[in-house]
């Protein structure tokens, strides 16, 4: 007589591409976020005036070419100070107001390192 070796199909939960029907219980406290507020400041009275000078270029740049935070004017005298905040927008820094902008010219302007005080 011959042995007959009987085989049992071996069940395996069908693959949902690791994702089980269930969401496993979190076990991981979530973290307290780390913030800083902005520091006070008294009046204006009380605070240093401070002058910054730069340097403008002389030929304008293609808007694709100047980097974020960025300094530039629209004008060849530098007499409207500008930033690019992303690819579309830029901050007029004298109203502090973003400005939807994408392409055009401008002359970059290099500030300097160290701030000096007025003599006034």
């Amino acid at each position: 007589m011959q042995e007959v070796q009987v085989f049992e199909p071996i069940s395996t939960p069908l693959s949902n591409n690791g994702s089980s029907g269930e969401k496993p219980a979190q076990s991981k406290p979530k973290r307290v976020r780390k913030t800083v507020g902005i520091p006070t400041v008294g009046a204006l009275s009380t605070m240093t005036p401070a002058m910054y000078a730069g340097k403008i270029e002389k030929d304008p740049t293609p808007w694709e070419r100047i980097e974020n935070y960025d300094f530039y004017s629209p004008s060849a005298d530098g007499s409207r100070l500008m930033m690019k905040v992303s690819r579309s927008k830029s901050l007029d820094v004298k109203t502090q107001r973003t400005l939807p902008t994408s392409f055009g010219q401008a002359y970059k302007i290099h500030l300097d390192a160290s701030p000096s005080k007025p003599d006034f």
